[in-house]
This record gives structure tokens, sequence and C-alpha cells, in this order.
């Protein structure tokens, strides 16, 4: 049987790769766009918490209060001078399973902002994108994924979440691209 990780990645390889495209529309190096980058992952990141903390993360995920990066991104939107965007409702996580799904997006979304916080400008605030994880942190969190999803209706409801989640990212991210262009 395949691993969930290895069956949610491959199942959401198109998702996360044109996610990535979107967001490659940000330069991270001008202070207004990178800022539109952080309003458009606040947008979605702090709703995705929020459905998770509703749905029990903390039980489940280890370590998920101090995985939690929302109040990180208010601070470096609050230290660029903007406020938080008009927060839309996620769709409530209603299974464990769901949970992983979207805590998948998120939390491999960490992996990547290491890759990101590299392009930011000197001087711009980077705790969002900048804070290390936790050394082991991913390997911990996907041995407990596979862990909990060993039946193939789990991780395809994971799978589902986690797709859901990619596209909550990617309409974020579009709003801002959109918003830039005016």
């Amino acid at each position: 049987m395949t691993s969930a990780r290895t069956a949610i990645r491959a199942a959401t390889a198109a998702d996360h790769e044109r996610l990535d495209g979107l967001f490659e529309g940000f330069d991270l190096g001008d202070a207004g766009s990178y800022g539109r980058f952080l309003i458009a992952h606040a947008a979605a990141l702090l709703p995705v918490e929020a459905a998770l903390d509703a749905a029990g993360a903390d039980r489940l995920i280890p370590a998920w209060t101090e995985r939690r990066r929302g109040e990180m991104i208010r601070a470096d939107l609050a230290a660029l001078g903007l406020a938080l965007p008009e927060l839309t409702a996620f769709e409530p996580l209603d299974d464990d399973a769901a949970c992983w799904g979207a805590a998948y997006v998120v939390e491999g979304s960490r992996l990547g902002g290491a890759l990101l916080a590299r392009r930011i400008a000197p001087g711009l605030p980077r705790s969002y994108l900048g804070t290390p994880q936790a050394k082991g942190a991913w390997r911990t969190f996907v041995e407990a994924l596979d862990a909990a999803l060993l039946a193939d209706d789990r991780i395809a409801r994971a799978t589902r979440a986690a797709r859901e989640t990619f596209s909550f990212f990617e309409a974020a991210g579009r709003r801002q691209l959109e918003h830039s262009h005016r």
C-alpha cells in the first residue's frame, strides 16, 4: 500500500505546481509586492488555521500550537503598516482525515517558505517565511500523517481537503495579483 504522504503528494502535484507558479508572480524584493504576497497568504492561512483549530488539530498533530504561523504573518503585516485582509471562512474540516489533509498543505508551505525567505529584500520583515522549522518537524509530521491515514477512504478524504486548501490559497493569491494589476 502506498503511504498517505505519497498518495497525497501525487494527487496534489498539479495543484502544488499551479500554486507555486502563481506565487512566483510576486516580487519579494519589492516591499509593495511582498506586502501583497503576505496579504494573500494571510487571507488563506488565517482561516485555514482557524478551521484546523476548530477541528481539533491540537489533539492530532504533534506540536500543533508551536507550528501555527498566524501570529508571525500578522507581525510581518504590522511591520509593513498593512492591515489584515478581509477573511473568508474556510470550509469546516468535518473529520480527522480532512484535518490532516489541510495541515499537509500548511505544513508543506513552511518548506517552500524557507526557500522564498532568501528572496526577501533586506530590511523587510521575515518572521512568517524566515522562521525555521524545528529540526525533524516535517519528518515527525509526515510520520504521524502516515500513521493516522492507513485506510484508502481516509487518504481520499485527506487528499480532497488538501486540494481544497491548495485552491483556497490559490484564490487568495489570484485576488492579490489581480488587485496589483488594476
